[in-house]
């Protein structure tokens, strides 16, 4: 037992020389300004040495902290200046996000410890390699790469969340690559800190454009208990945007509650009676029962009196609706779907001679 105890401390103790040894290496080769491509390769089986014997958390957040700063230990291995298409081969999407992530997380680790070994190194490689970044997402951007685009910008804010600008230009992005689970989420996250945060390019005079923004995008991707709530925020703070009233509304005819939805519309309606548009869809609302009433009709052909009811109930619903086709045909006259339907209504109500006028 003694001799198993004393073998065990002797693995121990060599994992730990072995350890010092791959940070040493690192931190050797992580210091040239310039490196071949045998100590890059060198670099990288040292990284993975490490990464299989590192035990201590904070050998950990060394192995993880060189893994992240890998792309740039292969830039150091170019001859000259890099160029921004030698800067995009080796700063993919994914290798850019795992360089800040791991960059973060180092940060947040040194923090938390009030050891600051890398925060230093880190806050000047931001500060050189930030607007570098930019362009590189710039370009992704120009070629229409838009979902690379927004990865980028996203992972740029990151390095520095104190400039918003970067988040905005990562919902935008992920809008122009109809990623709109992504933009909604983006949206969301500059809600939380354009507004009320600590950035330095904040969003107050944009606030009721990413509201409306947010509601749009939640209701699109079909949130629709969270878009009612999104929308009310959004008409708070646009309380003239008659359309985004009218998409609130459409959010509860999508979900059948036409009460609620001909409640909106009315209540719109009354703000500008003349959108022809919809004076004619609370026309069509009033004959939303119409076809089943039909259906009842001929259910009843013989008896006399629920047949003269019902006759009596579709008529009624007909006269309803008219004012407001007329409206729309009077505000929109060459619109075919509005003539076609009023010529419909009036033939409805016996009244065949202003059917005949409607051309």
């Amino acid at each position: 037992m003694k001799k198993l105890v004393l073998g065990i401390s002797l693995l121990v103790a060599t994992t730990t020389y072995a350890q010092k040894d791959e940070l040493k290496t690192l931190k050797k080769m992580y210091d040239k300004e310039k490196l071949s491509a045998d100590d890059f390769a060198k670099y990288k089986e040292t990284l993975l040495k490490l990464e299989s014997v590192a035990t201590t958390e904070d050998d950990k957040v060394a192995a993880n902290f060189y893994k992240a700063m890998a792309p740039l230990a292969e830039m150091a291995t170019m001859e000259g200046q890099p160029n921004p298409v030698m800067i995009q081969k080796i700063f993919t999407p994914e290798t850019f996000t795992a360089m800040v992530d791991g960059m973060r997380s180092t940060l947040d680790y040194e923090a938390k410890t009030g050891k600051k070994v890398f925060t230093d190194d880190i806050n000047e490689t931001i500060t050189s390699f930030k607007p570098i970044f930019k362009q590189m997402a710039l370009a992704f951007n120009t070629s229409k790469k838009y979902k690379e685009a927004s990865r980028v910008f996203y992972n740029t804010y990151k390095l520095d969340p104190k400039d918003v600008s970067n988040l905005e230009n990562a919902a935008i992005t992920a809008m122009n690559a109809n990623d709109y689970v992504e933009a909604e989420k983006l949206y969301r996250e500059i809600k939380a800190v354009g507004f009320k945060g600590t950035g330095i390019g904040k969003f107050g005079s944009k606030e009721a454009e990413v509201a409306k923004n947010i509601a749009a995008l939640a209701s699109f991707n079909k949130n629709d208990e969270q878009a009612k709530k999104d929308y009310v925020d959004a008409i708070a703070l646009n309380p003239n945007d008659i359309q985004l009233q009218i998409d609130q509304a459409g959010i509860y005819y999508r979900n059948n509650d036409i009460a609620t939805y001909q409640k909106m519309i009315e209540a719109v309606l009354a703000k500008d009676p003349n959108n022809a548009q919809l004076q004619y869809n609370v026309g069509i609302l009033m004959l939303n029962d119409e076809s089943k009433l039909v259906d009842e009709i001929n259910a009843n052909l013989k008896d006399r009196k629920k047949y003269d009811e019902l006759t009596k109930k579709r008529k009624d619903m007909f006269m309803k609706a008219l004012p407001y086709f007329e409206k729309a045909y009077q505000l929109d006259v060459n619109n075919e779907d509005v003539k076609k339907t009023l010529r419909l209504c009036y033939t409805e109500l016996n009244m065949k001679d202003r059917a005949a006028m409607i051309k």
